[in-house]
């Protein structure tokens, strides 16, 4: 029997644009909706208020620029309000955030990364008495009207499933990521990326039962347990990627994420950017700092909590890839901005990029295992805290 009150579908919004050298985002999210630009999110809204049940929405509007906040809010409201009469609408914004952090006794949100945001989408939920909570992102749609029951019924009947992802599907159907055949003979590991990913779908897609254990997850459509989200927390610091990251998360917790392959939605990106529209500079020097990031943050895990190793076996092919100590990871990382990118990096400025991204993992990965710990007393803390429950829900209720 599925209980939908206990259900809280979350849907982040992100807003802006890509700024200036005298006025950068705050947050640089890979294609943000333009203020006064065509927006993605009434058609989530709709293809999720055609699902049955009296499950709880809630929104989370981030924005590139504060300034921008009471413009955005003020349209994201309107594009709700069509929707109020369907389902218990909620909406958080970084005004939000800050009066949920002064209930706290320490603050614990923010809205200034994916995985902070991400974490936004588990608390309020959390807080409020949510058994299971399902990402879905702004530019997708779910076509299949048994979406709920097949990802809940999976989770109701075998409780080792931690948490579980769905593939992601584009306007042809097609779940495999173009291009990336191609890139079967490429050496360097960071312009190869592509190509692991798909493997690891294709894996993950052709398995003979479903759902089952992997490492692939995709952040726009992963379903969390309760218990799970007590004890992990997406990584504020990954500059990208935090839905793999946060199986490794689990992991960490001896936590299991599986893939279920007929929970499948629908993503549609802008045609110009987005996940499958190739790598660019930007990207390229995030995945760099993401995946330097990554494995710092494993080796000190090994270091700080030896109880809590696990064989990074279960991380292959992707991105498990990245973990190959054969590989050294800053000497691809200088090479891929070199060879893809010389227009904008010479010999001097790429080994400087990567010296930092290197130095910046060392001093990321211990204010993480901070944070993780920071996350568990928290949430332990207002896991029966009615008033609190109370006050976060009445505060982000959209009336």
């Amino acid at each position: 029997m599925i209980n939908y009150e206990k259900l809280w579908i979350t849907i982040p919004t992100y807003w802006g644009d890509y700024g200036s050298p005298d006025n950068p985002p705050c947050i640089d999210f890979d294609h943000p909706t333009s203020p006064d630009g065509e927006e993605t999110l009434s058609r989530t809204m709709g293809s999720l208020c055609r699902l049955s049940g009296d499950f709880n929405l809630l929104i989370v509007l981030a924005v590139t620029h504060i300034e921008y906040l009471q413009k955005v809010r003020k349209r994201v409201e309107q594009i709700l309000e069509p929707f109020r009469s369907e389902k218990k609408l909620y909406l958080v914004t970084p005004t939000e955030v800050e009066q949920i952090n002064s209930l706290l006794k320490t603050p614990l949100l923010k809205m200034d990364s994916y995985g902070n945001i991400r974490n936004v989408q588990l608390f309020v939920p959390y807080c409020s008495g949510a058994e299971f909570v399902i990402g879905i992102d702004d530019d997708e749609i779910v076509e299949d009207r048994e979406y709920l029951k097949k990802a809940l019924n999976a989770m109701n009947e075998n409780d080792d499933i931690g948490g579980m992802a769905g593939p992601y599907y584009d306007r042809e159907g097609e779940f495999r990521l173009k291009g990336a055949e191609a890139l079967f003979q490429e050496e360097n590991i960071f312009l190869k990326k592509n190509y692991y990913m798909n493997e690891a779908l294709k894996i993950a897609m052709s398995g003979e039962s479903s759902p089952a254990p992997g490492s692939v997850a995709f952040g726009g459509n992963m379903v969390f347990r309760r218990d799970t989200i007590a004890r992990v927390c997406h990584d504020p610091f990954i500059p990208r990627g935090e839905d793999y990251d946060y199986v490794i998360n689990a992991l960490m917790k001896g936590i299991r994420f599986y893939f279920h392959q007929d929970i499948g939605i629908v993503h549609l990106p802008p045609d110009s950017t987005g996940s499958q529209a190739g790598d660019n500079v930007r990207k390229l020097k995030a995945d760099i700092r993401r995946f330097l990031y990554m494995k710092t943050k494993l080796t000190e895990h090994r270091k700080q909590c030896p109880q809590e190793n696990f064989s990074y076996d279960l991380l292959n092919p992707y991105p498990g890839a990245f973990l190959d100590d054969s590989k050294d990871l800053p000497e691809h990382a200088v090479s891929a901005l070199l060879k893809g990118y010389s227009d904008h990096f010479d010999a001097e400025s790429s080994r400087d990029f990567v010296k930092q991204a290197s130095e910046e993992s060392v001093r990321k990965a211990a204010e993480f295992f901070n944070y993780r710990q920071l996350w568990h007393e928290q949430l332990s803390l207002n896991s029966t805290d009615t008033v609190i429950g109370a006050a976060i829900a009445r505060m982000c209720f959209i009336s």
